[in-house]
């Protein structure tokens, strides 16, 4: 009597296979934190069925302040080694506004390229500057989530990066998971009252977990300036460097292709 075993061994074959062509244009490595909400699923909204997504999360306590932002750092190289491993990505994206500014972006580069160098790597904060200087924006309005501890760096960056700040408008929360909870109806009342002198020529909306890319199209319309969220300029920019042209409709004239320079305004 054979051993059940043996009997296995006498079914189980060897089936020839064949290797299947690469399906999607574009490959992106995401590494976003434990805390974040929102990232990934307005990626998965605004990305088409060549782009392919491939996201890990590291920790972090939630608590938003220059420190515990600055020390997600420390996580990044090993969480951006979980991405995929093996897979050939064309680019690298971390998703975190305000520990990209505080970290740096050759800092935020080094750690997610460490085990796979010589692919491009953004994130949101260097995303969201090309974005805006791509746009012909100087005179900026800004929107966040964050508290002064946050917001202050965050304007002195700006200003570095030669953008004027004619109008900064805050929900001033502490914690990154309470972020997502912020109605979108809170960020078009915030948007029109930071608007309302008429100075600014475009709106950037910091922070991805902020549900801002939902509204950007919406916004566009009945302001007439361009709307940049950190969500929408890291897909934008990842795919730029990825070699593609977005084309996307209903999150904003960046996301379309075409001049962008010239700027209407709109009555509110």
């Amino acid at each position: 009597m054979n051993h059940p075993h043996d009997l296995f061994a006498t079914l189980e074959q060897a089936c020839p296979f064949t290797t299947a062509p690469r399906q999607a244009s574009i490959r992106i490595g995401l590494v976003q934190l434990a805390t974040d909400y929102t990232l990934e699923n307005d990626w998965h909204r605004l990305a088409g069925p060549g782009v392919e997504i491939y996201s890990t999360r590291m920790p972090y306590d939630s608590v938003m302040t220059p420190d515990s932002l600055r020390a997600t750092g420390d996580h990044i190289a090993g969480a951006a080694e979980l991405v995929a491993p093996g897979l050939p990505l064309d680019v690298m994206a971390f998703g975190c506004t305000a520990a990209s500014m505080l970290i740096g972006d050759e800092g935020v580069a080094e750690r997610l390229t460490r085990t796979r160098p010589g692919i491009p790597a953004t994130n949101p904060w260097l995303a969201s500057i090309t974005a805006l200087r791509h746009l012909g924006v100087r005179r900026l309005a800004v929107l966040t989530p964050y508290n002064t501890g946050v917001n202050r760096p965050l304007y002195r960056m700006l200003q570095q990066a030669g953008f004027e700040v004619v109008a900064f408008g805050a929900f001033g929360l502490t914690l990154d998971t309470d972020i997502p909870a912020i109605h979108t109806d809170s960020i078009i009342e915030a948007t029109a009252r930071l608007l309302a002198d008429g100075q600014a020529e475009g709106v950037f909306f910091s922070c991805t977990n902020l549900r801002a890319a939902r509204v950007l199209e919406q916004l566009e319309q009945r302001f007439g300036l361009p709307m940049v969220s950190s969500n929408q300029a890291l897909l934008w920019h990842a795919l730029q460097l990825a070699g593609q042209q977005p084309d996307i409709a209903g999150a904003g004239r960046l996301l379309r292709p075409g001049p962008h320079s010239q700027k209407t305004r709109h009555q509110a």
